[in-house]
């Protein structure tokens, strides 16, 4: 049986340092839950019109995608744990 995986969108931009502590948490929670998740990287100044469609008012933004519908968003930086455990639930479906 194979299980779809969600996707966790991280828009974010070169000049932007929160964007820039954010990246190492997102890298370790990916390789954690590689099981569940991919990770699109996604530069909003090199891709506005997704930016836009994605409605992204400020960076870091992380959308978690599953099935394509948007099941969870955070815009700033937060811990590795607060992260698992945000993404955790999302999936789980108990959001």
């Amino acid at each position: 049986m194979s299980q779809q995986h969600a996707t966790l969108l991280q828009f974010f931009a070169n000049w932007c340092y929160p964007c820039k502590v954010l990246t190492p948490i997102v890298n370790a929670v990916e390789s954690t839950m590689s099981d569940q998740l991919r990770v699109s990287r996604i530069d909003i100044d090199q891709e506005e019109d997704l930016a836009g469609r994605f409605h992204i008012m400020a960076v870091p933004t992380l959308v978690l995608m599953q099935d394509s519908q948007e099941i969870w968003r955070h815009t700033g930086v937060m811990s590795e744990h607060e992260l698992k455990t945000a993404l955790g639930t999302a999936l789980s479906g108990k959001l």
